[in-house]
């Protein structure tokens, strides 16, 4: 890693990152930089490999410049999202990097992952079915996760037959469950999505009323679908 990540305000913007579901104004509000300086951050950490950037999907309520909206619209600003390149990024600035200049044992550093693994895994996990997605579809022309004003989803994929996917990872102890499904819907319908098939990927497997659907519009992914990543 390049030694001036260590220093602010890249330190403070890495840090935030960490904690945070990576919308890019959000964070420069969190970091108290000005939008000129934090996008200076931003083009320095993607051109060291640090970071990379993803542009919301989100189409613009305004076409025209004289088009009105609705006043709850007015000072909404569409984002783009910001990743780490690499888990391990991630996991420094999460874990260790927030303690280093007080000291870190190995109880704090054990005790603050116990805490915070959600936040590491289930990204990690929501990457990894991305691919796996990918995987199983050539066809894919565009996949990412996807936001809006209204909600967030996992993984939306157009397919190059104009058929989309949206999915939704959960990495919990508990198997998902069909409200999960009509959760998901809903939330689809909601942000106005178009979907022809819904795909699942769970830690811990589905229950029976969810298995027993036997929709041809219905994608379940348990981990041992995963292995096939490791045979590609």
């Amino acid at each position: 890693m390049p030694f001036f990540i260590f220093d602010n305000p890249f330190r403070k913007f890495l840090i935030a990152l960490a904690k945070s579901d990576g919308k890019l104004f959000a964070l420069l509000n969190r970091v108290k930089v000005g939008e000129a300086l934090g996008l200076e951050i931003v083009n320095e950490l993607i051109e060291s490999n640090i970071i990379y950037i993803v542009n919301s999907r989100e189409k613009p309520f305004k076409v025209y410049n004289k088009q009105l909206i609705k006043k709850e619209y007015k000072n909404y600003t569409i984002e783009p999202k910001i990743y780490f390149t690499k888990p391990f990024f991630r996991f420094w600035f999460l874990f260790v990097e927030p303690y280093r200049d007080r000291g870190i044992n190995i109880d704090m550093l054990l005790d603050n992952i116990k805490s915070r693994e959600y936040l590491l895994s289930s990204l990690v996990f929501e990457q990894l079915s991305i691919e796996l997605l990918k995987s199983n579809f050539n066809n894919i022309v565009e996949i990412s996760s996807y936001w809006d004003i209204n909600s967030e989803f996992d993984i939306y994929a157009k397919l190059s037959n104009k058929e989309f996917i949206l999915g939704e990872c959960k990495y919990k102890n508990k198997p998902i469950n069909r409200a999960e499904l009509i959760k998901l819907k809903y939330k689809a319908v909601t942000s106005n999505l178009r979907v022809d098939r819904y795909a699942l990927f769970s830690k811990s497997g589905f229950s029976n009323e969810l298995k027993k659907l036997n929709s041809n519009d219905l994608l379940l992914y348990e981990l041992e679908d995963f292995k096939r990543l490791i045979d590609i």
